[in-house]
């Protein structure tokens, strides 16, 4: 389902006649396959609508004082505005299905792919950007409003042991400790009783806000086990925004025409290096699919571009991965292709975020 704030007052507002709704769907299309201004004759060769050029100009003339076509400089061709793209994508738009070809390339990445979440995200990034010539992003799930199960902790060498927490949606987030002294078992086994004791079945953001307090007491304070987890309550219980970022390649983007000159270049890499924007794009998205376009993006940086985000799930928490690329984007495929995606993700991950802290 395609979710738009502006869906309900746009569909009020606007009641095309059959004839509007062909040519608009008609420029849409063609305006899509050729970043082209389109004309009535193009229309009316291509198309084979049935129409008299004269009828055709006539329509599109109607259609630009609706404030769904536009004409750049002195063409006689219309392009569709951010409105004529919002109108499209709500109204006219037939979804695509899935090729087989897509269908088989998707699935044989995913073959190759470890249901580590991580790498599951940076193979998906890649993949994503390569068969939708756009940039991809992906977020993971956030796991601070997860609650924790257990802490496990398992031996990986002297002085090395890994964490394990694991939380009760069934995401498992992993953490390397090396310390500067060899772990004793009963070390091992202590930390294990006081954390669980302690911890188990609170919130992980309440967790990192609330432990010294919760880890209070000299027996803690003693094993340095838990007073790693004292020291670097973030690195273990915090998640850093931007960090759970996956970002696909740019160069598919950077090939469509829009971004042939220097300044759209530039507009493109500065807007990969922003990373927040993109971090609060992606979250402040609805669950399912969603697509933004143009102007009804809130960032004055994302004014040029359309968004289409999909929801995945793994376990009960929710990531968002998305496309991101200029207006004139084909919709009915790429709607299809991030909601296929997101599909393909839930069934294959399980949360496994390898990070290393040292004391």
């Amino acid at each position: 389902m395609i979710i738009s704030s502006l869906r309900l007052s746009i569909n009020t507002l606007f009641k095309l006649t059959d004839r509007e709704r062909l040519i608009l769907r008609s420029i849409v299309h063609n305006y899509i396959l050729t970043a082209e201004p389109v004309g009535s004759r193009i229309l009316t060769r291509r198309y084979r609508i049935g129409l008299s050029p004269a009828t055709i100009r006539n329509t599109m003339s109607d259609l630009e004082e609706m404030g769904l076509l536009t004409h750049p400089h002195t063409s006689a061709g219309r392009v569709p505005t951010d409105l004529g793209y919002r109108i499209y994508v709500d109204d006219l738009m037939h979804v695509e299905d899935i090729s087989d070809d897509v269908r088989q390339t998707l699935q044989a990445k995913f073959d190759d792919i470890s249901p580590e979440i991580n790498d599951v995200l940076d193979n998906v990034g890649e993949l994503l950007s390569e068969v939708s010539h756009l940039l991809a992003v992906i977020i993971a799930p956030d796991l601070s409003t997860g609650v924790l199960d257990k802490i496990e902790f398992v031996r990986v060498a002297s002085g090395r042991i890994m964490i394990v927490v694991v939380i009760r949606s069934g995401l498992v987030r992993t953490i390397l400790l090396e310390m500067n002294s060899n772990i004793t078992d009963t070390e091992i086994a202590n930390a294990t009783q006081v954390i669980n004791q302690r911890l188990s079945g609170l919130c992980l953001s309440d967790i990192h806000q609330d432990i010294d307090r919760r880890l209070s007491g000299e027996h803690c304070s003693r094993n340095s086990i838990v007073r790693l987890f004292l020291d670097f309550p973030e690195k273990i219980f915090g998640i850093e925004p931007g960090k759970e970022m996956h970002i696909g390649s740019a160069r598919p983007l950077l090939e469509q025409p829009e971004y042939s000159s220097p300044d759209q270049f530039k507009g493109i890499i500065e807007l990969i290096e922003d990373r927040d924007i993109i971090v609060h794009l992606l979250k402040d998205r609805s669950q399912g699919v969603s697509v933004t376009i143009g102007e009804e993006n809130k960032r004055e940086r994302l004014k040029d571009f359309s968004v289409i985000t999909s929801t995945y799930r793994i376990g009960d928490e929710l990531g968002t991965l998305g496309i991101i690329g200029p207006t004139r984007m084909n919709y009915s495929r790429l709607v299809a292709l991030v909601d296929y995606t997101a599909r393909m993700v839930s069934r294959q991950a399980t949360y496994k975020d390898v990070d290393t802290v040292g004391l």
